[in-house]
C-alpha cells in the first residue's frame, strides 16, 4: 500500500533535489517574513498586558501609601499622645507652683 502511494506522489510529483531546495528555501523565507510580520503584534500584546499588571500593582501601592500615611498620622497626633501618657504611664498635669517659667535673653 504505501509502495503504491510512494510510486504514485513520485509519478505525479516529480522534483529534482536542486527545485526541492528551491521549494525548501522560498517556504522558510515566507515563514520567517510571516514571522517578522506577526511578531511586533505578539510583543504589542504582551506589553500590553504587562503594563495593565504594572498599573494594578501601581494603585494597589498608592492605596497603601495612603493608608500607611494615614495610620502615621493618627498616630502621631498630640491628643493620642497625651492619652496614652495619662493612662498607660500614669503622668499627670503639673499644678501652677509646680511650673517654672526660664526667659531667655
Amino acid at each position: 500500500m504505501f509502495n503504491e502511494a510512494r510510486q504514485l506522489a513520485q509519478g505525479r510529483f516529480h522534483i529534482t533535489p536542486k527545485g526541492f531546495r528551491m521549494v525548501f528555501l522560498v517556504s522558510v523565507l515566507m515563514m520567517l517574513a510571516a514571522l517578522a510580520l506577526v511578531w511586533p503584534n505578539v510583543r504589542k500584546v504582551k506589553l500590553s498586558y504587562d503594563y495593565q499588571a504594572l498599573e494594578a500593582e501601581r494603585e494597589e501601592l498608592l492605596s497603601e501609601n495612603h493608608l500607611l500615611r494615614l495610620e502615621k498620622e493618627s498616630l502621631q497626633s498630640l491628643y493620642r499622645i497625651q492619652a496614652l501618657a495619662k493612662d498607660a504611664v500614669g503622668m499627670v498635669e503639673p499644678k501652677k507652683e509646680q511650673v517654672v517659667t526660664i526667659f531667655l535673653k
